[in-house]
């Protein structure tokens, strides 16, 4: 990243990158349907998933928003999706061929006030510089009475896993950036969030869900379609191939006796816009 080099100019070069290969990325993939099934949003409503990435909770949404009898909700059950990457947009308008997908700014909407029923956003929130200004935006696009919902991760993020691969790449003199996912640590910090942008009947809890991982190729393959495995852009072929062999040697001895479940820590934080 240049010292010009904007944050939503770092988001869109970095996600674009990754897009081909980020539904390989299983602990998000559990995280959306877990975040989506905590929405519950019912036939007829109109729904918002900020920050959709490759639509996992677009699709989810779908579902409940076309589920059963059509209801008479504002939106006519329609799910639309936001992403500050056109790779991810166009993977996700493949994937979710019943949601509308564009590209934007989870901070600057391009919809009227009121538009939605509900305004999602699975694992997103930390990466925008204003979580609050963010939030604000969020409320404003929420018809009266409607909700807002976002998740984020509590420390413990899968055990020691990314531990090993920090310590892997900093053997090799690389000190990787961290993704800001400790902005957002706990209930309290997501509550107060809520509460700052003007939202009420605020909600927020921690569960730690199970991830399993089946083998060191399952690891290495996440490592490699996700923000961890940036670094790896720019080794050579020969040293790119070289960390690989050494990394999976440091994660043979975890899976020696078969799959490793790891902690997915998830705060989902809810409330709604007031009448």
């Amino acid at each position: 990243m240049t010292v010009q080099e904007s944050w939503e100019d770092r988001n869109r070069r970095q996600f674009d990158a990754l897009a081909g290969g980020y539904d390989r990325l299983g602990f998000l993939a559990r995280v959306a349907a877990f975040v989506a099934d905590r929405v519950g949003a019912r036939p007829g409503q109109a729904a918002l998933d900020v920050m959709t990435g490759t639509g996992g909770v677009a699709l989810a949404l779908t579902g409940q928003v076309r589920a059963g009898q059509m209801g008479t909700g504002p939106g006519g059950g329609s799910v639309v999706g936001l992403d500050l990457s056109a790779g991810m947009v166009e993977v996700a308008r493949r994937r979710v061929p019943g949601a509308r997908f564009v590209v934007g700014d989870a901070a600057r909407l391009p919809f009227p006030d009121g538009s939605f029923d509900v305004v999602v956003c699975a694992s997103g929130l930390f990466f925008v510089p204003d979580m609050g200004a963010a939030l604000r935006e969020w409320r404003r696009v929420v018809r009266p009475g409607g909700s807002v919902v976002f998740s984020s991760f509590g420390r413990g993020l899968l055990g020691e896993l990314p531990g090993l691969w920090r310590a892997r790449l900093e053997a090799h003199g690389v000190r990787p950036g961290a993704a800001p996912l400790g902005r957002i640590p706990t209930p309290e910090a997501a509550r107060d969030l809520l509460l700052g942008a003007g939202l009420r009947d605020v909600q927020a809890d921690r569960t730690d869900l199970p991830y399993t991982l089946a083998d060191v190729t399952g690891r290495w393959n996440e490592i490699a379609s996700g923000l961890e495995g940036l670094p790896l852009a720019g080794f050579t072929p020969d040293l790119r191939a070289q960390v690989e062999a050494e990394h999976r040697a440091d994660l043979a001895p975890l899976f020696a006796g078969g799959p490793v479940t790891v902690p997915l820590p998830v705060i989902v934080a809810r409330a709604t816009r007031p009448e």
